[in-house]
């Protein structure tokens, strides 16, 4: 991997499934590499810096725009199934026998369908701001994500983003630190198809347990496309 990293790791692009996908790779090249799943409404260039560079310095990181999502070809799926089924074969395209996969909100429900899929492809899941169908809280989350989108739903604006990842807390008032380092390798505005209606997000409700779960026709925002300058 050189000496790359979060901000200089270049583009690449490998061809699986009738899909291009986008893909950045840094960090240690040796043992499981840990790939990243992306939230609602990010790309790859939504990942902090801080927390990526921090990762790598210890194992290798991959960022991808998974199928139809800013600079990877392709449509966005509907249901959790076919977006996980598409991760893997991106995985499988790079020639990974076994990863840890990391997924934040909607890329939390999407590892977890990888780890059904291809249980022997994953050797670690974490998943962090998602969950399990029927799991603690997660008939909240559509009422909080209509909540904090609704306005905004293709484009939210900053207090949005800094609210749905930091604290009211006084270490939490840094955020907007966070915003200079992701903006560094975000340069275009949003470009949203006719597929795109306002993000009330119903699918976290439902979670991840039954193959082939849909995602509501009105919260397919997540396909959203940036187009690069």
């Amino acid at each position: 991997m050189g000496n790359y990293t979060h901000q200089t790791a270049p583009t690449q692009f490998v061809e699986a499934s009738g899909t291009r996908f986008a893909y950045r790779r840094f960090g240690k090249a040796n043992g499981v590499p840990l790939v990243f799943n992306q939230h609602y409404l990010g790309t790859m260039d939504y990942w902090d810096p801080t927390v990526t560079d921090g990762l790598a310095r210890d194992r290798e990181v991959i960022l991808f725009n998974n199928a139809g999502v800013s600079s990877s070809s392709g449509e966005v799926p509907t249901t959790f199934e076919q977006m996980g089924a598409n991760a893997i074969a991106f995985i499988k395209a790079l020639g990974l026998k076994q990863v840890d996969l990391f997924g934040f909100s909607i890329g939390g429900m999407v590892v977890q369908e990888i780890t059904l899929q291809a249980p022997d492809l994953v050797r670690r899941l974490i998943v962090d701001g998602a969950g399990p169908r029927g799991g603690q809280g997660m008939e909240l989350i559509a009422q909080a994500t209509g909540r904090l989108f609704g306005a905004n739903p293709h484009n939210p604006p900053d207090d949005v983003w800094l609210a749905v990842k930091f604290s009211p807390s006084a270490a939490g008032q840094r955020r907007t630190e966070f915003l200079k380092r992701t903006r560094r390798r975000q340069r275009a505005a949003i470009e949203v198809n006719d597929k795109v209606s306002p993000p009330r997000s119903k699918r976290f409700a439902g979670g991840v347990q039954q193959r082939g779960l849909r995602l509501s026709e009105d919260d397919q925002a997540a396909n959203t496309r940036r187009e690069w300058q």
